[in-house]
């Protein structure tokens, strides 16, 4: 496919030639800063989340909603999270991407943080034979990772990763209000003959403040507010791990209002911005991988069309 770029003179930006939506590939980071809410919204950043939340200023996005990648599971591309060979750096590492979400998001927004558990080793994935198998066994076989040492790293252990997570989050200053369970009555196979399927993941919603923006009555209408969501996934053949937009867009309607920014750090193949567009919000998304960021413009695109006909907005 032939891709024409234009440049950006006033923010230095060589921006993706689209209708409604673009992907901006930086030759250096710094030129995007600081983000702009007319420049530097509704745009796909394809590079390092780590580097480029650094870009990001202080108190400027209403809403942070993703997914990062889970410690020891699949390769997609040039990923470095989730690539460690201890799970204690791993958590570590995200730790030190949750202190610059924290600098970025508004004292009145919301962080929703979805993130699954694995177990310590080969997560058991290898072993799983005919109708269990996966196509991403390899992934798991390659992962270096730090020998057992018979307490927290054994075989067959459950490492509670989101718990480690939260709770380092808590000592940031983080505000833990919910930890919502995602059950999926279509979960991917994880056969094992000596323990119960894993079924959910959990979703985290933390404030910064005391004070932040909530709609009860939209979280009711939408049968969205308990602490328990039974929604299915909704996987891409390109991107396995997607969590679906009936999960998101009832997040984004509860905890922002018309118009306002969703953040997406690991935005994949774009499930956070097509919410955002489907309930009249702006986004502005990270993705290291170049594939996922050419997708999730081509869903975007699809996105921005059907809006155009289906005219006002129903929740």
């Amino acid at each position: 496919m032939n891709v024409k770029y234009k440049q950006n003179k006033k923010k230095h930006l060589y921006v993706k030639d689209c209708v409604t939506s673009a992907i901006a590939y930086p030759q250096d980071i710094n030129n995007i800063y600081p983000y702009n809410e007319q420049y530097n919204v509704n745009k796909i950043y394809c590079g390092d989340a780590i580097e480029l939340v650094k870009n990001i200023s202080d108190n400027f996005v209403h809403l942070i909603i993703t997914s990062p990648p889970y410690f020891g599971c699949r390769i997609y591309g040039n990923e470095t999270l989730g690539r460690e060979e201890s799970p204690l750096d791993y958590i570590n590492n995200l730790l030190q991407f949750t202190i610059e979400l924290k600098r970025v998001l508004r004292q009145d927004g919301s962080f929703y943080l979805n993130i699954g558990d694995v177990y310590f080793g080969t997560k058991g994935f290898i072993r799983n034979k005919g109708r269990y198998a996966r196509k991403t066994d390899i992934h798991y076989r390659e992962h270096k990772i730090i020998k057992p040492n018979g307490k927290y790293l054994q075989y067959k252990q459950l490492l509670m990763i989101p718990e480690r997570v939260a709770i380092g989050m808590q000592e940031q200053g983080w505000i833990l209000r919910n930890k919502i369970i995602w059950e999926k009555p279509n979960p991917v196979p994880s056969y094992s003959p000596d323990r119960r399927y894993p079924v959910y993941e959990y979703i985290f919603h933390f404030v910064k403040s005391k004070k932040y923006y909530f709609d009860l009555e939209i979280a009711k209408k939408l049968n969205n507010h308990r602490d328990i969501y039974r929604n299915g996934i909704e996987p891409f053949k390109e991107h396995q791990a997607s969590y679906p937009v009936s999960l998101i867009k009832p997040l984004i309607l509860t905890t922002s209002k018309e118009n306002d920014i969703v953040l997406d750090p690991f935005i994949g193949s774009g499930t956070t911005a097509v919410a955002a567009i489907l309930t009249n919000r702006r986004f502005i998304g990270f993705e290291i991988n170049n594939k996922f960021c050419t997708i999730a413009e081509t869903r975007i695109k699809e996105a921005q069309r059907l809006i155009s006909i289906n005219l006002p907005f129903i929740y």
